[in-house]
């Protein structure tokens, strides 16, 4: 059973947006033995142990392959659940004309010519580890059964500007799952 609270939202100053109704999964969190009990249950050939050496070294070995410029796939048979990889942006965000005024002035056209110098001038970009779930993870979960059971209906204070226009309190967000699988309870 998969627990959620529908939260209350009283606006966000910042955001320039009014009341709204969300809801929240409320979740518990599974620590590598469980996982790793879980994996030698749907294949007794892999001790519990080996599992939760695979996972425990997870995390670097899955960094190091991703620093050299891998995404690594999740699969079920032939099916991608899970991709997660190295995530590259623009420092600051997008270029467009009027950014690209700023960083030079001489400016007048985005070009082929001009783009590499302007990331440059940007700052260059940032990268992170991102992960994306594809439908067919969600299609998996539905499958097992997985069924909803709401918590709470919460309230979460407006949250107005502080600080010389920059946004103030905590997160008023919520709202959709990626990957659809919309179950109501």
């Amino acid at each position: 059973m998969i627990q959620y609270n529908v939260q209350l939202n009283q606006g966000n100053e910042a955001l320039g947006s009014g009341k709204t109704i969300t809801a929240n999964e409320v979740l518990l969190t599974c620590d590598q033995k469980a996982l790793a009990r879980e994996i030698h249950h749907q294949n007794p050939l892999i001790p519990e142990q080996v599992a939760e050496s695979v996972l425990e070294n997870f995390g670097k070995a899955a960094s190091e392959l991703m620093a050299m410029g891998f995404a690594i796939q999740f699969k079920n048979g032939e099916d991608v659940l899970m991709r997660i990889y190295p995530d590259i942006h623009l420092k600051g965000g997008n270029i467009n004309l009027e950014r690209a005024k700023q960083l030079d002035p001489t400016v007048t056209d985005l070009t082929l010519e001009n783009a590499g110098e302007l990331v440059n001038l940007a700052g260059g970009v940032t990268i992170r580890a991102r992960a994306e779930v594809e439908q067919k993870f969600t299609d998996m979960l539905l499958a097992e059964g997985a069924s909803v059971e709401r918590k709470a209906v919460i309230e979460k204070a407006y949250v107005s500007k502080a600080n010389g226009g920059n946004a103030g309190g905590d997160d008023n967000g919520g709202g959709d799952t990626p990957g659809g699988g919309d179950l109501e309870g």
